[in-house]
């Protein structure tokens, strides 16, 4: 068997994402979240008074908790040498899952050389330990020392194989930056989710290899990846919740775009509306309301969209901060990191991009409707003063009518002296018909000067 097939202490890492307070959630799914993480690590074993602890613990004042307190992590049952560390920072859990097989009765067989096939049962190990998928997304980090003489490129590649962490690894495609540093030699392997993909899609692996100097060597690079397992935790966050925030913007931009073609349909129904014979008031009014409904939605989404363009920006800005930390406090040039850096610029380039070319074009959208809203309201406006014209011309009509009737019938009744005479021709029934004429008559008369009125103002 050749050198490239075993590692001195070789370990396994997962780091996992969940939400922990989203924008606009209820306490009761912020309790939920809460519930579903910690049985990442406990299982169904969490006890009240656990739980109790736990929420007692997320009230401390810092961007960084310790969820754990003083304890900081949850040792794995004997014989396992692992343990989880759950930590928030923001709005964001996390949790390290760390294990590198049993633990040893004899110190000397610790730090023997293994196979590399051990990976594969330390990585199933972490995986049966909880059974709800990370919300947010989840990193490997593969690691341990070589052999003397061994070739790290290759290891890294049986490593990478056989451990199948991405469906139908190639090393070749998913192989994204390589380099150095503090010693090792570091592998970056990630394959994102497509635009239509969901977020359990996200595959990322970091491989580090640490040559062998000696028996002593094993415990300075214990220490190493001790120092950097906190700085891990929230690089990768960072890196996961860019990711993650992108796929978000696609939902988005998919209920966008179907609200987009009902806004076009009332845009192109406008026209006929505008131009018909006879307006259905009633119509234009259930329009209106449907129109308003939409846009109100249609602008939640566009606000939605916004937040996460900002949160893909932020945690872009945080994860090249930290890398920068992560060279200073390991006394390095930060230079030595640069390869690292290869998902900044391809997050810069696809993620920020896109999402800002998105918010860009659909936002024209709600200003389409916005103008749909005026010409509805303003066509509902124009039949409104129409109405009332109608309406006070008839009364106007009407009123002079009966005025004209009544007046007729007034003066007729006073010059009557007795029922029937001959100074009185005419019966009551008559005066009633004739005054009736007289007021249709006044009533028409009416009409004719009002419909004059009406045409002289709109011809000034």
């Amino acid at each position: 068997m050749t050198n490239e097939n075993w590692l001195i202490y070789p370990t396994v890492d997962l780091f996992v994402y969940d939400l922990a307070d989203g924008i606009g959630q209820s306490e009761d799914k912020i309790s939920q979240n809460r519930q579903q993480f910690w049985q990442k690590i406990y299982g169904d074993k969490l006890s009240q008074p656990q739980q109790a602890q736990i929420e007692q613990a997320e009230t401390e004042i810092g961007d960084y908790i310790d969820l754990l307190g003083n304890k900081k992590v949850a040792a794995f049952e004997s014989p396992l040498d692992g343990y989880a560390y759950p930590v928030k920072f923001g709005d964001t859990y996390a949790v390290q899952f760390d294990l590198s097989g049993k633990i040893e009765p004899d110190s000397d067989k610790k730090f023997a050389p293994k196979e590399i096939d051990c990976l594969e049962g330390l990585k199933s190990t972490i995986i049966s330990r909880f059974n709800q998928p990370a919300t947010i997304g989840q990193s490997w980090l593969v690691w341990g020392e070589l052999t003397s003489g061994q070739d790290a490129l290759k290891t890294a590649k049986d490593c990478y194989n056989k451990l199948e962490l991405v469906p139908n690894a190639k090393w070749d495609r998913d192989l994204k930056a390589s380099g150095q540093f503090l010693g090792a030699n570091f592998y970056e392997l990630w394959l994102p989710p497509g635009d239509r993909g969901n977020i359990s899609q996200n595959y990322h692996v970091l491989i580090c290899f640490f040559p062998n100097s000696g028996e002593a060597s094993i415990s300075t690079t214990s220490q190493k990846m001790t120092k950097l397992y906190p700085q891990f935790l929230r690089l990768f966050g960072y890196r996961n919740k860019v990711i993650w925030a992108y796929q978000q913007s696609r939902q988005l931009k998919s209920d966008l775009k179907d609200a987009s073609r009902k806004i076009q349909e009332i845009v192109s129904q406008l026209p006929e509306q505008v131009n018909a014979a006879k307006v259905d008031l009633k119509q234009l009014q259930k329009n209106l309301v449907y129109c308003l409904t939409i846009f109100s939605i249609y602008a939640n989404y566009i606000s939605r969209l916004e937040e996460q363009e900002n949160t893909i920006k932020t945690n872009l800005n945080n994860y090249n901060k930290r890398l920068e930390t992560i060279a200073e406090r390991m006394g390095n040039d930060k230079n030595e990191l640069k390869f690292m850096a290869s998902f900044s610029d391809f997050a810069e380039e696809k993620y920020v991009t896109q999402v800002k070319a998105d918010n860009r074009s659909l936002s024209a959208g709600l200003r389409l409707l916005e103008n749909a809203i005026q010409t509805i309201e303003g066509i509902i406006e124009i039949e409104r003063a129409k109405s009332d014209r109608t309406l006070n011309f008839t009364i106007g009509t009407v009123g002079v009518g009966i005025g004209t009737s009544g007046v007729a019938a007034s003066i007729y009744a006073s010059q009557i002296k007795s029922p029937a005479s001959p100074e009185n021709p005419m019966s009551a029934s008559q005066v009633l018909v004739l005054s009736l004429l007289l007021g249709i008559a006044g009533g028409l008369v009416s009409a004719g000067l009002l419909k004059l009125l009406d045409r002289i103002r709109g011809s000034k």
